[in-house]
């Protein structure tokens, strides 16, 4: 019998454009493998063959790891989210 072990997952938000990717989460003994890369690639190309004029997508201030990963994937900073507390 075989297992099957998930390694990554991602969320599309599809309501609007441009198109937001919502989640990209990469198992992390499958990470700096090209896993997430992949998977990046492959949807933001798919919504782009779609007509899709632009993928957008976020995180956390302080995860600079991700801010990396998606710089060096060709995303660019464009805006800054802002939270209040009640």
């Amino acid at each position: 019998r075989r297992h099957t072990r998930y390694i990554s997952v991602t969320g599309v938000q599809t309501c609007a454009l441009p198109i937001l990717i919502q989640d990209i989460v990469v198992d992390p003994d499958a990470r700096g493998h090209g896993v997430g890369r992949r998977l990046l690639e492959a949807g933001a190309e798919a919504l782009l063959a779609r007509g899709v004029p632009q993928v957008m997508l976020s995180t956390a201030a302080r995860n600079e790891a991700a801010q990396r990963f998606f710089a060096a994937a060709g995303f660019r900073p464009t805006m800054v989210e802002m939270t209040r507390d009640a």
